[in-house]
């Protein structure tokens, strides 16, 4: 028989990020609804190294876009053990104007924001997962070989009651 123990952090590898993650009466994952985690989205990428500006989401047909993922440059560093610093993370105002747009989840290949900036994580994580239900982020997915496009997204968090965040499997397919 061989049995394998895992302990790890709710926020380890692909993963949601609850709206409880930041806002105290926020909805948990395992609360989200199904409707949220599975459907038509929008796979884009993002050339560069900085924070992806209002100006690159204000520039994007968002119209009827529910589910969007961006790909940056961090993709390609997954499974490098060296911190490379230059998150091209989210910035305040792109986290307002995809709300604004209707957008309910968000996925990214890195932390939606950097790490090491707390001052700049809370208002962009507040901001955009408000209290819930209907936003959600996934952050840390693997995207170097996903192409820009439509796919439909499959997103199953590991089952455990009442987490700010879970560790998530993502599929994307075509038709």
């Amino acid at each position: 028989m061989h049995v394998t123990a895992i302990s790890l952090c709710s926020h380890f590898g692909s993963h949601i990020d609850a709206p409880s993650h930041y806002v105290k009466a926020g909805t948990p994952v395992d609360a989200l609804p199904a409707g949220l985690l599975i459907g038509s989205c929008r796979v884009v990428y993002c050339d560069g190294n900085s924070r992806v500006p209002a100006g690159y989401v204000e520039s994007m047909p968002l119209r009827n876009v529910r589910r969007l993922l961006i790909e940056n440059c961090s993709s390609k560093l997954l499974g490098d053990n060296e911190f490379h610093g230059g998150h091209a993370a989210l910035h305040l105002d792109a986290a307002k104007v995809l709300v604004a747009g209707g957008v309910s989840l968000l996925g990214v290949d890195e932390t939606l924001i950097p790490p090491c900036a707390p001052s700049q994580s809370i208002p962009v994580h507040c901001t955009f997962l408000g209290p819930g239900p209907i936003q959600t982020a996934i952050e840390e997915l693997d995207l170097p070989d996903v192409e820009p496009g439509e796919y439909n997204l499959v997103a199953t968090p590991l089952r455990l009651t009442g987490p700010e965040a879970g560790p998530t499997r993502v599929l994307l397919g075509q038709d």
